[in-house]
């Protein structure tokens, strides 16, 4: 350091010692823990008289004390932290350098964090790379030091300044006076779960639990303002609230004696107030009187701290309504302006002469999102902006994609199915608030818990209460036989477990063929009453079971024409279809799926655009990947392009390979997909598909 620098920081430190010169002469009071100075002005006193008299600036007083910013009314009672005058000079030229160091204490969050030092969740990650994942206790974090910016310690929780800003006045409306609530920096604890009662909303929860709305919404995407239901559950966390400005309102009530010749309209005309309000106020007087005291009702509006613990309710609603359609934009709904600006992180593995075929797949999945980008860039006046980005399956690499600051302005960020990969991508757009798909696998449950992920794979769980409530609709009083072959791992063995502990609940009659070598018809055929009907159900779907039952089903369909029958089949069926499509018909047979192409007119146009634009035909693949980047896209950018989000009101998308129509499973948790294939093959030898 040059001596130059060292006189610079003397003199600043000296200036700060003359500074609180003046202040430690004020006499101390304790709030929440923590000592301070304080100071009464007289009722004639403004902040600049103030500020002479203290000897300190405007700002330092703003500074301890916010709501000075706005005057100083009567009543009104200033506080300093005690401990500020001995650090203050090396805390700010700290500050003025590096930021200030903040020790991360327990469920402290980056939300909390910007909200408390008055900068963005981006200012702190930004000076921090990492804390985009998430903040360990104890964690030492620089908080940048920015225009808005005005903390001056490196403690949290203990900070003085901080305790200024917890503090706050609230005057009497009877005697003026001013009272100091005490309010504790908060510690926040576990989540609790609260389910709502009748009359309860998001302002109830906010006080009841000592919770910021913000941070409620932010918390809970699904709990849309305005659309509280009984009985739904909202994640609330308790004590995380922080003191927050607000304006209030009302009346005051000053005692005035009548001067000569006043009357009631003409002091109501003197005082902003109609003659009716201040006849209200004093009912047993019927008219004005010289010398005689009567209330006066004065509206006022000025802007007070306040903490949740002491708000009114009718206040704090007050304070929001106007304001919590953009909040809720801003923290949960990931709505889209006039640019749709999407990300595709995905292996294309360019650097390689020969790639894996799952590279290529990627790339298929990348040009049949174009053809929908040329397709949608028409029915849409935002503008689109797809970036397109090669991880080289790579963790590192893709860390290094996450680390460009172009990434932060992304409204949804195309995954890929890599574990580590997708985990890194969808911690970023928690952190980030920008929205994940992930397109190309069901076993990432990240979604459970992170409300910006879009799961377009239904999970399997949801997959089979999706097909529990088809089944119900469409085999309302069928018998069910089921097809177990013995010794199989079956790859369906979850579904076909809940679909038929779910028969047995609602006592729905069935019975078991095992099926050790090809099924006859008569093993079948004992199992049938006259006049009933039977849908049968296979344990796997495997092509060996199908292989050895087939025959014997075709003969029962057509032989025990005194019998309705039917055939459930599972999705790699579709896998099947060449060899064992018109035995399907045959049978009448109800296959479910994630995907089905009926290869119709619409597949074909897309056959020729694709073949058209790149060469070539798009890559044997199931699904195929080139449909499904083509129907992703055209989902995307049809329902950001119109509504500017996507949510559970969001119109079904009918894709010719995948459908699309998210859902949430709680108010907390990201959105699956809930449409479901359900594809007839019908003894008429036709094809239909139904979205469920």
């Amino acid at each position: 350091m040059s001596i130059k620098h060292i006189t610079l920081l003397t003199a600043l430190a000296l200036a700060a010692m003359s500074a609180w010169a003046q202040v430690n002469t004020l006499p101390k009071t304790t709030i929440g823990g923590v000592e301070f100075y304080y100071y009464r002005p007289a009722a004639s006193e403004s902040l600049a008289d103030i500020a002479q008299r203290l000897n300190m600036s405007k700002d330092d007083i703003i500074k301890y004390n916010p709501g000075a910013a706005n005057g100083i009314d009567s009543g009104t009672v200033l506080y300093f932290p005690v401990g500020d005058n001995n650090n203050g000079s090396a805390a700010a030229a700290t500050t003025a350098s590096n930021g200030v160091k903040h020790t991360v204490m327990q469920g402290e969050t980056l939300y909390g964090l910007a909200k408390r030092y008055d900068i963005t969740v981006n200012d702190i990650i930004a000076a921090n790379p990492g804390t985009e994942y998430g903040l360990q206790t104890g964690q030492v974090i620089t908080i940048p030091t920015t225009g808005a910016a005005t903390a001056t310690s490196a403690q949290s929780s203990n900070n003085a300044s901080q305790q200024v800003r917890d503090a706050f006045e609230r005057t009497a409306t009877t005697t003026q006076s001013s009272n100091v609530t005490t309010i504790v920096a908060p510690t926040a604890g576990e989540p609790v779960y609260h389910k709502l009662q009748y009359g309860e909303n998001i302002y109830t929860l906010a006080k009841q639990y000592n919770a910021s709305v913000e941070g409620i919404l932010a918390a809970n995407p699904g709990l849309e303002p305005s659309q509280y239901q009984e009985g739904e559950t909202v994640k609330v966390t308790p004590n995380s609230a922080l003191p927050f400005q607000y304006e209030r309102s009302g009346r005051r009530y000053y005692k005035y004696k009548v001067q000569k010749g006043e009357t009631f309209a003409s002091i109501a005309a003197n005082n902003d107030i109609t003659e009716q309000e201040l006849m209200a106020a004093n009912p047993n007087m019927k008219k004005a009187k010289k010398g005689k005291t009567i209330s006066l009702p004065v509206p006022y509006s000025e802007r007070v701290m306040g903490d949740m613990a002491t708000i009114p309710l009718d206040e704090l609603q007050q304070y929001y309504e106007p304001r919590i359609n953009d909040i809720y934009d801003s923290v949960a709904a990931h709505a889209v302006g006039d640019d749709i600006n999407i990300a595709m992180v995905l292996p294309f593995q360019l650097h390689k002469s020969n790639p894996p075929k799952q590279a290529y797949l990627y790339t298929d999945f990348y040009k049949g999102f174009l053809l929908a980008l040329d397709s949608a860039s028409n029915t849409t006046s935002k503008r689109i902006n797809l970036k397109v980005y090669d991880t080289q399956h790579n963790l590192n690499v893709t860390d290094s994609i996450l680390s460009l600051p172009e990434l932060k302005t992304m409204h949804l960020i195309i995954a890929p199915s890599e574990p580590k990969q997708l985990q890194r991508i969808n911690e970023f757009g928690r952190a980030n608030n920008i929205s994940v798909l992930n397109c190309f696998t069901t076993k990432n449950e990240d979604y459970r818990t992170n409300a910006n992920i879009y799961q377009v794979n239904t999970p399997t769980d949801r997959f089979a209460q999706i097909v529990l409530k088809w089944f119900d609709q469409q085999f309302s009083g069928y018998n069910v036989i089921y097809l177990v072959e013995q010794g199989d791992d079956a790859d369906n063995k979850e579904i076909f477990e809940q679909m038929r502990s779910h028969i047995a609940d609602n006592n729905q009659y069935s019975t078991t063929i095992n099926v050790t070598g090809e099924l006859s018809y008569n093993t079948v055929s004992n199992q049938m009453n006259p006049g009933a009907k039977y849908v049968f159900i296979p344990s796997t779907g495997s092509k060996s079971l199908l292989k050895k039952v087939v025959k014997a089903l075709k003969q029962v369909k057509k032989e025990r024409f005194d019998c309705d029958m039917a055939l459930v089949a599972y999705p790699e069926y579709v896998l099947y279809l060449k060899e064992y499509q018109t035995d399907l018909q045959d049978i009448d047979t109800y296959m479910f799926s994630r995907f089905f192409n009926s290869k119709g007119f619409r597949t074909r146009d897309i056959e020729a655009r694709y073949r058209k634009q790149f060469g070539g035909d798009m890559l044997a693949a199931m699904p195929n990947m080139g449909l499904f980047g083509f129907d992703t896209g055209m989902f995307l950018l049809r329902s950001l392009g119109t509504d500017g989000r996507i949510t559970e009101d969001t119109p079904l998308y009918k894709g010719i390979q995948t459908s699309f129509r998210f859902e949430r499973d709680n108010n907390w948790s990201g959105y699956t997909n809930r449409a479901i294939d359900v594809v007839h093959f019908s003894t008429d030898h036709k094809i239909t598909v139904e979205v469920k």
